[in-house]
């Protein structure tokens, strides 16, 4: 399917959410985008005249920037409903040992990637999120895997950061070649500004990566101007293995072998103490808020309040399970309030700010994407909520929040192309997608033999 890239777009009529440095809110706003970069925003009223290619009426609709998801494993499609053969209630490391890993990232084929990667790629898309970053994990797939997933992301036409998760619980040969596969992956693409689906270095965490294996992938990152994904205290394994290995909590570690730093994001930190806060906070590491999943399996929930009250960058991720962006932001919004008792945690305009700004700043791309503005790149999305009650200024960001959900998507933009229209996808065949996935699955399930 061809992909709508016009010379200039204009959006009018429509309040624009900037998520600029005022935060500023435009009521009877308009965007201008030419090519792949916004050119204006402001009021409409303020204009004469603007010349361009298609002009899209959103009387009534906002216009926000892309919503930015900082942690994803696009390949967990193949996990939903699967009949893990395990019990329950199980604690995580059984979950990974048991299931996750031997039954779904073990078996994964490029093939399976691709297929898995596209489904969920198209799934965000169509739910406002025009930017990715994912950790794939195939270590039985190498090399090239992270080109068959880039493809999917290209197809579909999101933006995107993605690395191969390196880990050593397979063998210490294994993790190099998932090292090298980041490596070649991002000096092919991460230089190239015609890339839109850059790479990054990912270690799995302290408990399946040796000292040499990260204090490796620290200085390759740095070298490089890279990223470095890791999940971090997770569970209580993380923290109880660390104990006893190094005699130091997880991010004490860390910071001892000098792995802490402004390139790293942190996915998960759920057990995450106020001392190792002070810590990331000191070493400028962001944050990727995974709450749904966290409380999906059980192992609790992270002290955000007390990360963003030290100036830690905190950004929403989605596990690759809960794909509506949406839904994560009302869950985030909420959980905090009733776990600390407090109604004016995290108020709606901060949650929105850690799904668009905060997520650009802790991918490194804040003179980017992450609002509207001119000179940055045209990722924005127009959202009808079809709400009860009059939209206002002083109400729109609870509103968004309130109401917001992947049906209320109507457009999305990612590099100044129109990717969904109406709804739908323009870049891919939405059914053919939906079926490979599925066939992936099936193809994984037979494997284990499950089915």
């Amino acid at each position: 399917m061809e992909v709508i890239y016009l010379e200039k777009i204009l959006i009018k009529n429509c309040y624009v959410l900037t998520m600029n440095s005022k935060r500023e809110i435009i009521k009877d706003g308009y965007v201008l985008i030419d090519g792949d970069r916004i050119l204006e925003v402001g009021k409409i009223s303020e204009k004469k005249s603007i010349s361009a290619d298609i002009e899209i009426n959103a009387k009534g609709k906002i216009v926000l920037p892309g919503l930015i998801c900082t942690h994803c494993h696009t390949h967990g499609r193949a996990s939903f409903g699967m009949p893990a053969p395990i019990p329950y209630p199980a604690s995580f490391y059984q979950i990974l040992n048991e299931w996750w890993w031997p039954l779904l990232e073990d078996k994964l084929t490029k093939e399976n990637v691709y297929a898995l990667a596209k489904s969920a790629c198209l799934e965000m898309a169509k739910s406002g999120i025009t930017c990715i970053a994912d950790t794939m994990e195939a270590p039985n797939a190498l090399p090239g895997v992270l080109e068959y997933e880039a493809k999917a992301f290209e197809e579909v036409g999101v933006r995107g950061i993605i690395a191969q998760e390196a880990t050593e619980r397979i063998s210490k040969e294994n993790a190099e070649l998932c090292v090298k596969e980041n490596l070649n992956f991002i000096k092919k693409n991460n230089k190239n500004p015609k890339s839109l689906v850059k790479g990054a270095f990912c270690v799995h965490t302290v408990y399946t990566c040796s000292t040499e294996l990260l204090k490796l992938t620290k200085k390759l990152a740095d070298e490089n101007n890279a990223l470095i994904f890791m999940h971090i205290e997770e569970s209580t394994y993380d923290v109880e293995y660390s104990k006893k290995h190094y005699g130091k909590l997880p991010v004490e570690y860390l910071a001892e072998i000098g792995f802490l730093g402004a390139n790293l994001l942190a996915a998960q930190c759920v057990q995450i103490t106020e001392p190792e806060i002070k810590l990331f906070s000191k070493n400028n590491v962001k944050v990727s808020h995974n709450l749904q999943t966290n409380m999906e399996v059980g192992v609790g929930i992270a002290p955000i309040p007390k990360m963003i009250n030290e100036g830690i960058n905190v950004s929403i991720g989605n596990d690759g399970f809960f794909l509506d962006m949406f839904e994560n932001l009302r869950s985030v919004f909420l959980v905090h309030k009733g776990v600390l008792r407090d109604a004016g945690v995290l108020p709606a305009d901060k949650v929105i700010e850690m799904a668009t700004i905060n997520g650009a700043k802790a991918l490194g791309l804040e003179n980017e994407i992450g609002s509207i503005e001119p000179g940055k790149k045209a990722d924005i999305i127009i959202v009808d909520l079809k709400s009860p009650t009059l939209i206002l200024p002083e109400n729109l960001t609870s509103q968004i929040v309130y109401l917001g959900s992947k049906d209320c998507v109507e457009t999305v933009i990612v590099d100044g192309k129109i990717i969904v229209e109406n709804g739908k996808s323009n870049t891919v065949d939405e059914e053919s997608v939906l079926k490979e996935a599925f066939n992936a699955s099936i193809d994984i399930w037979k494997r284990d033999k499950l089915i």
